[in-house]
């Protein structure tokens, strides 16, 4: 057991901080000998602001080093596992130990606010079952670490949104500016967006855009959107305008939109579902948001859907998982 006597354990108690990164544009070579400086297995990669992309595996390394066919991969961007399941530093420690074995991984990412704060490795939690101990008050002292910090006062949330262009997701972004302007925190909009697979070189075919190519361009049309639903919030009596992000990531929309949800006070989606079904009425990304996000979720209905009859009475129906 990892709970006991005391303070229940949660991540911030026992992970490691700082933690050892790599930029998303790092050669694989350097970035393999990284890993087996350390004697790592894996690391969280980071873009220029720090901000967690992916995580960055010795398989991921060395699965394409070796083909025999076609161009080897260059940059850690290339090969690292993207929508990294991460979870917070107030979140405790059986929930992450219970992630780590249900999803077969050795460490999770811990983000506050979407910093990258610290890692939860097996092996952190290993020193705490070896020396059995049953609280945070045990491990904080052999650890050296102050009491628990408090949420600084004056501290700003965040507000996570998908957008994917639809006209569900127009919805959803007016009533995450409309919430995050009441709560006086700041609103990222988020995209999640395939990559091409590149054709064998042998066809000559032209070169598809990388990742990063791909990802400022939806940025650039993020801004756009974000910038016309602020002028629609703005319009409305009493309220203000809230600091907007946009991101950019390559991934399943689910997956990516629960990863970007991380450490945020709420994340808004939009539903296209039809039906009177749950999983219909959401949509797969709204339910798999509802069902895996580690934050409050809201689903923001469709304009002008038509099965107005099984709509719910609110104007957006909220689930907290």
């Amino acid at each position: 057991m990892i709970t006991g006597s005391g303070l229940p354990l949660r991540a911030d108690d026992v992970m490691t901080s700082p933690v050892v990164t790599v930029p998303a544009d790092t050669p694989i070579a350097p970035a393999a000998a990284l890993l087996a400086a350390h004697g790592f297995t894996a690391a969280p990669v980071v873009d220029a602001d720090g901000r967690l992309l992916g995580v960055v595996t010795e398989a991921d390394l060395v699965r394409d080093r070796f083909r025999l066919e076609g161009r080897e991969p260059r940059t850690v961007d290339e090969v690292m596992s993207r929508t990294p399941l991460a979870m917070r530093p107030e979140d405790e420690l059986t929930d992450v130990v219970s992630l780590m074995l249900d999803s077969h991984v050795r460490s999770v990412p811990i983000v506050d606010d979407g910093d990258l704060v610290g890692i939860v490795t097996r092996r952190d939690v290993l020193r705490v079952v070896a020396r059995g101990e049953r609280g945070a008050d045990e491990v904080r002292r052999r650890r050296g670490l102050p009491e628990r910090p408090a949420r600084p006062a004056g501290t700003r949330g965040r507000v996570v949104v998908g957008d994917d262009g639809s006209p569900g997701a127009a919805a959803a972004l007016r009533s995450a500016l409309a919430d995050a302007a009441r709560r006086g925190v700041r609103v990222e909009v988020v995209s999640a967006f395939a990559v091409p697979a590149p054709w064998p070189v042998r066809y000559g075919a032209p070169q598809v855009p990388t990742s990063r190519d791909l990802a400022v361009e939806v940025e650039r049309e993020l801004r756009g959107r974000a910038r016309a639903a602020a002028e629609e919030v703005r319009a409305e009596p009493g309220d203000a305008t809230p600091e907007v992000a946009v991101r950019a990531v390559p991934g399943e929309p689910g997956q990516v939109l629960s990863g970007a949800a991380a450490g945020a006070d709420l994340l808004v989606v939009g539903s296209r579902g039809r039906g009177a079904a749950a999983s219909l009425l959401l949509g797969s990304v709204g339910l798999h948001c509802v069902l895996h996000a580690p934050c409050s979720v809201t689903v923001v209905p469709s304009p002008g859907r038509a099965d107005e009859d099984t709509r719910p009475p609110a104007d957006a129906a909220e689930a907290t998982r």
